[in-house]
């Protein structure tokens, strides 16, 4: 099944740890939050498969935690952002990324309406 990148939220800095999540949908419904956690120049993905409600419902204060073997990721609100918060069992570091609100509200109704392409 060939998946829509539908937002890139991303502060890539040369040098630095950063964390960049993608938002991907499928044509089932289905989509993944993929966060790519960058340190030194060494590149850690890894793909969370959920659904679009779940998503949303960061919005009405309810976090994602979603845990695999190889790491965890953590989404809230608060204080008018939304935060991401990845931590890798592989490497043992925790990244943190802040999403301005109504980006994030863009990008996960275009995923509950179906409607995606890339965004930003």
């Amino acid at each position: 099944m060939v998946g829509k990148l539908a937002v890139s939220f991303c502060e890539r800095q040369a040098g630095e740890s950063c964390l960049c999540i993608d938002l991907w949908s499928y044509p089932d419904g289905t989509c993944n939050l993929v966060v790519s956690a960058m340190i030194g120049l060494v590149d850690h993905e890894l793909a969370f498969p959920c659904a679009p409600y779940q998503l949303d419902l960061v919005t009405s204060g309810q976090p994602l935690r979603i845990i695999r073997d190889e790491g965890s990721i953590v989404v809230d609100w608060c204080d008018g952002e939304v935060r991401a918060k990845y931590t890798s069992h592989m490497s043992g570091r925790c990244f943190r990324q802040c999403i301005a609100l109504e980006e994030y509200r863009n990008a996960v109704d275009l995923l509950m309406t179906g409607t995606v392409g890339y965004l930003a």
